[in-house]
């Protein structure tokens, strides 16, 4: 399952799409608040977060330092239409964060995903590549 955190409900739907049509299951969720509640969901295994930096409650990048301070192995993909490098340099040492700038394509969403060793089979399962 990836969880997608997007405010914007065209671009959330438009992803989802692209994520399900790749042999993903999604959850899609507008905010922080709203993602840090999924990701306590012990009932749902998460296998990557993918997090828009331009959230309304608060900035992505804090989000995924929160995800990334209780789920240490879980793999973030932060997304942004702004420059990554200062998100980059933030999470630098971290292989299980990377940066898809905006407007991106499935296929860019996908390989970044699997750049985190994040891919889906074909059951629709996510699975984290060993």
């Amino acid at each position: 399952m990836i969880l997608l955190v997007e405010d914007e409900p065209l671009i959330r739907m438009v992803t989802a799409d692209a994520l399900v049509d790749a042999g993903f299951q999604v959850m899609d969720v507008g905010n922080a608040t709203d993602a840090l509640a999924r990701l306590g969901d012990t009932a749902v295994k998460f296998e990557a977060v993918v997090v828009d930096l331009g959230l309304p409650d608060q900035p992505g990048d804090v989000l995924a330092r929160q995800i990334r301070s209780t789920w240490a192995e879980l793999p973030i993909l932060i997304a942004s239409g702004r420059d990554g490098g200062s998100v980059t340099r933030l999470f630098n040492e971290d292989r299980k964060v990377g940066f898809v700038g905006k407007p991106y394509t499935g296929t860019v969403l996908i390989e970044a995903l699997r750049a985190l060793g994040v891919m889906a089979d074909s059951s629709g399962q996510s699975h984290l590549k060993t």
